[in-house]
């Protein structure tokens, strides 16, 4: 049975009794085993959580997510214990660079791939794109060098949302959907890398002194496109606009079953079994190909 999204948008105070939370509002209650929890997302500013629940929370590897007064997703609860394996934190701090940028080059080409064959799923590929989008995936070496992303980004969101769209415009309502999907997806990366005692800030490819979450930046790359396909059959498709109905639906797609190597498995599933590839240093990365077309 899938675990359940829990999103606390007027409760007053959240707290702990026999392994459960307990959602308190006026003189009403809700109890959740946490075992039946997946996620929690609150989204109301001045909720009370207690420190019991948070470390329950945590020990139960349930996936916190705090919003801030504008309902933006602003922080992740994550456990200090799962950074303490020294052999992982070693391996990354001895990460060869031939061994990031060979990781890279292959996480740019799955990416290409999940978003092409998204596409052309949707039935928007012209001759012209195919040929461009094949020009670019050849021109992809390790490191990504000659910044062949940034081009395929371009022709990716030009199929998808027009030739007008920029990534950079805020007044673009695609741009606040895309946002809030895509940090939802990187919460869902990062609280695997953790449980697997890995640290965060150190990346292959994305370095900064104020990304503290280099490591899932990089590797959720190749999942981006499921958000997109989200955006694309409810704001361009349905022309459904509505934001609430949208979050409702983010969280769904870890549940959602897609087919791998002909076998179903769930989008949380695929997301670990990425994460295995690159931990076990396996770059046989097509393997993790997702064909649309034979969903």
């Amino acid at each position: 049975m899938a675990k359940k999204v829990v999103e606390i948008k007027e409760t007053e105070y959240l707290f702990f009794h026999l392994n459960s939370l307990i959602v308190k509002k006026e003189n009403n209650k809700i109890v959740l085993p946490l075992s039946d929890i997946d996620t929690i997302l609150i989204s109301n500013p001045y909720c009370t959580i207690s420190v019991p629940l948070i470390n329950a929370i945590v020990s139960n590897n349930i996936n916190l997510i705090i919003c801030n007064k504008d309902f933006e997703p602003n922080v992740q609860l994550l456990s200090i214990s799962g950074y303490y394996s020294n052999k992982n934190f070693l391996s990354q701090i001895n990460w060869t660079q031939e061994f990031k940028d060979k990781t890279w080059e292959k996480i740019i080409k799955l990416k290409t791939t999940n978003y092409v064959n998204l596409i052309y799923f949707f039935g928007l590929l012209n001759k012209e794109d195919v040929e461009k989008f094949n020009f670019y995936y050849k021109k992809i070496i390790p490191g990504d060098k000659n910044s062949m992303e940034g081009h395929i980004a371009k022709l990716t969101f030009k199929n998808l949302y027009g030739s007008t769209f920029n990534r950079t415009d805020k007044e673009n309502e695609i741009n606040k959907f895309l946002n809030y999907g895509y940090t939802i997806l990187m919460t869902y990366v990062s609280r695997n890398l953790v449980k697997k005692g890995y640290d965060n800030r150190i990346g292959v490819f994305h370095k900064s002194f104020n990304n503290h979450f280099a490591l899932a930046t990089d590797l959720m790359e190749p999942f981006r496109f499921l958000i997109d396909k989200l955006v694309y059959e409810l704001l361009i498709i349905e022309k459904n606009y509505d934001f609430i109905n949208f979050k409702k639906k983010v969280f769904l797609i870890f549940e959602e079953k897609i087919l791998l190597n002909k076998s179903p498995i769930s989008v949380n599933e695929y997301i670990c079994k990425l994460i295995e590839n690159f931990i076990n240093k396996d770059f046989n990365f097509e393997s993790l190909e997702i064909d649309w077309n034979k969903k």
